[in-house]
């Protein structure tokens, strides 16, 4: 592999015009310069810079909305319309109707252990050897050839670039530092995928041979390796830049990663002294924390959101090319319906229910998220094991809560888009209506008293939503202060812990009571991380990191095991979780180091919940008109219900004293109207309307198993292939070798040698 790539420029890249108002304009390339030599190309900075704009436009310009990435760095494709591999994994919306391998996560017992066969579209290290399609058909968007060019970019800079230009004498520099952090970015989104990588490579001249057999490094190696680049690309970028190129990498943004990656490597997943006070990966996340957050703050970030309304317009307020000080790493989108579809932002096309958008179908919010939200007090709204608490009202689900509850939020009276919205079933026939503008019977299935209505912009206008230019904040200012508190939390720093924990809750406006509601202090550094995760699943919510808090955290189990093919699974996929807790594969097996966690101890239980994620099934609460009486029309009963009518506008940005004033006005529609909260699964309409059911006997009870395999991917088994040059590698821990199915009981043969959960 010494041979040189003699061009950074992919092939046939097709031209892209130049839009001046376009948020994203330093992403939109002019010309193919597959044509040009590296010494041409490298001779000018402006067509150095416009070849760079072609590497950030497919690495990033494909990530088109907070939980529909689909490109190598933002796979968090979590919306479950678009099939992507974390569809399922979170509690912040509901399963749908799984189908294909996807049934192997949803409590179907299939005890699916082939190295592959978990998600339609593994992604790998490097095309194969062989010259055909890679596995499963990918064909782009892996790791080493990425790196290859994004390495011989940097070469040619510093074999080609002329003296810095008189105008801007870090030009050079700056070029480098971006190329240098995206290198960072691909290896941390490889090794929290697929664990550590055989090399790490910074130069063209440390390629290794073709007959080379490189070992997979341990993950405290690739860490270090990683976080030197970022540090080093935070050398050579400035702080922020200027309106043209507003959404480059930044020395902030450098930074603020590198406490991301810190964060993950501290956590259970990768670091089996996790419960060590004195760890030091944990004082190396604080230490990178503080450094992050003191470059933001001597930057001018962090320093917009002092209240609910600022911390809500900071998604979708500020203008193209504008500085956006919430905003640490942007995603500049464009709202040109020329360009593809994947370079504006598609939020707005996912969480518009049908009467705002004609193809739009809302993203319905499960109870247990909406019950999470704190009330306006900062108190929790229920315990741990999901009993009301403070005197929450779970069917005035909408009265007393947190500020950011009404801006992630969006119920029956609310104004969107100058549409009123109504959510409540009602039977036509022998089946449901449902009032949110779908039709037929389906339009009743998977709902909500509730929808996701953070970051929708409104100015959007109806019709445009699939190609909205709202950018994108990949990364804001509240993780720092995140990543700080739970590194604190973990160090036993329980005081520092809370005055992080303050500093998020007073940016929104929650009162300063009580410690803003958190109480006089934490009992223990497990209730001060538990506080932490939560805070982060309200301050995040929806902004495509759940699933990456869960799989850090092992929460799906713990460390300790869940297999419901050990726990009776009956014929229609049944299993009982109680059982499969403690059962199976699981990383902590008090082997080389590690604890060994069992159902009464491990992470989970650590931490105060009574149950883990799996197990788990979302719970899809919806408002019912008589439930029990066929309407003689299909069209809404109560259109024309005067409760209903006297209902005012609820907005994202009204007041209190309004807000509440509304909620009289629609507690007494609910009232008056005979309206009932229901949950179809076992209630008057039936399992099919349930959020985790399908249609189906043999759907009607999905529920979380997610195996401990999957915390981190395998190689394909293909892999192993003699013809492809890889079978000597090790495979990842939990996961087979060989392309064969297991049997139920016998977890002896997920055989893998490589572990990526290492004690210090």
């Amino acid at each position: 592999m010494k041979n040189k790539i003699t061009t950074i420029i992919l092939a046939g890249v097709s031209v892209m015009a130049t839009l001046t108002s376009c948020s994203d304009q330093f992403l939109q390339d002019k010309r193919d310069y597959s044509v040009f030599a590296p010494a041409d190309i490298f001779s000018d900075p402006n067509q150095a810079n416009a070849v760079f704009a072609r590497v950030y436009v497919d690495l990033l310009g494909r990530y088109n909305s907070p939980l529909c990435g689909s490109d190598v760095l933002m796979r968090q494709a979590q919306n479950p319309n678009m099939g992507g591999q974390f569809s399922y994994f979170s509690d912040e919306y509901g399963f749908g109707t799984p189908t294909g391998q996807q049934q192997d996560y949803s409590g179907r017992y299939r005890k699916q252990v082939k190295a592959g066969n978990h998600m339609g579209n593994p992604v790998y290290w490097n095309d194969p050897r062989d010259g055909g399609a890679n596995y499963n058909g990918i064909t782009r968007y892996t790791l080493y050839p990425h790196v290859y060019m994004i390495n011989n970019y940097i070469a040619q800079i510093d074999q080609y670039g002329p003296d810095y230009p008189q105008d801007d004498p870090r030009f050079w520099d700056k070029l480098k530092g971006q190329a240098i952090f995206l290198r960072a970015w691909l290896y941390f989104d490889a090794i929290r995928l697929l664990g550590g990588v055989p090399w790490y490579s910074t130069g063209m001249d440390d390629l290794p041979e073709l007959t080379d057999k490189s070992d997979r490094w341990d993950i405290a190696y690739c860490i270090d390796k990683i976080c030197t680049d970022f540090e080093e690309a935070a050398t050579l970028l400035p702080d922020k830049w200027g309106s043209e190129d507003m959404g480059r990498f930044t020395s902030v943004a450098a930074k603020a990663m590198v406490s991301r990656v810190r964060l993950y490597a501290a956590s259970p997943i990768f670091n089996a002294s996790w419960d060590n006070t004195g760890s030091t990966r944990w004082q190396a996340a604080l230490d990178a924390g503080l450094a992050a957050e003191t470059a933001a703050n001597t930057a001018g970030y962090g320093t917009n959101v002092n209240s609910i309304d600022t911390w809500d317009q900071a998604f979708y307020t500020f203008a193209a090319g504008a500085f956006n000080p919430e905003a640490i790493i942007l995603i500049p989108k464009n709202g040109n319906s020329s360009f593809a579809s994947s370079y504006s932002n598609a939020w707005e096309a996912l969480i518009r229910p049908q009467v705002i958008d004609a193809n739009g179908a809302g993203l319905p919010a499960p109870k247990q998220m909406i019950d999470a939200f704190p009330l306006a007090d900062g108190k929790r709204a229920v315990d741990l094991d999901g009993s009301p608490v403070n005197g929450y009202d779970p069917v005035k689900f909408y009265r007393n809560r947190d500020p950011r509850f009404y801006r992630t939020f969006a119920f029956s009276g609310c104004e969107w888009a100058s549409t009123r919205i109504w959510l409540y079933a009602y039977k036509y026939g022998s089946q449901y209506r449902y009032t949110d503008g779908t039709t037929g019977d389906g339009g009743a299935m998977k709902k909500s008293k509730a929808i996701v209505w953070k970051m929708s912009d409104k100015n959007v206008a109806k019709g445009s939503e699939t190609y909205a230019g709202t950018d994108i904040m990949e990364y804001r200012y509240a993780e720092i202060l995140l990543n700080i508190a739970e590194a604190y939390a973990a160090k036993g720093d329980v005081n520092n812990c809370m005055n992080y924990l303050k500093k998020i809750r007073a940016r929104v406006g929650i009162p300063a009571a009580d410690n803003y509601g958190l109480g006089a202090t934490f009992a223990s550094k497990y209730a001060a991380i538990e506080a932490c995760l939560h805070e982060r699943k309200i301050e995040l919510a929806y902004e495509g990191k759940r699933s990456w808090d869960l799989r850090r955290w092992l929460l799906f189990d713990g460390g300790a095991g869940f297999d419901p093919g050990l726990a009776g699974a009956d014929g229609n996929g049944k299993y009982n979780p109680d059982q499969a807790w403690g059962q199976g594969w699981k990383i902590y097996d008090g082997k080389d180091g590690r604890p060994n966690y069992t159902k009464a101890d491990n992470i989970v239980t650590r931490l105060g919940y009574s149950f883990p994620l799996n197990g788990y099934k979302h719970t899809g609460e919806i408002w019912g008109y008589q439930l029990s009486t066929a309407q003689e029309s299909e069209s809404d009963p109560l259109e024309s219900n005067a409760d209903k009518r006297a209902v005012p506008a609820i907005t994202r940005d009204m007041s209190d004293a309004n807000r509440n004033a509304a909620f009289d006005k629609l507690d007494a529609f609910y009232t008056n109207a005979g309206l009932v909260t229901e949950d179809p699964v076992g209630g008057t309409m039936g399992f099919k309307y349930g959020m985790d059911s399908g249609s189906a006997n043999n759907d009607r009870d999905y529920l979380f198993s997610f195996r401990g395999w999957y915390y981190v991917y395998p190689l394909h088994y293909d892999f192993y292939n003699p013809t492809k040059g890889n079978d000597w590698l090790k495979q990842n821990a939990g996961w087979m070798y060989v392309n064969a199915n297991g049997n139920a009981t016998d977890t002896s043969i997920q055989d893998g040698d490589y572990y990526y959960c290492q004690p210090e």
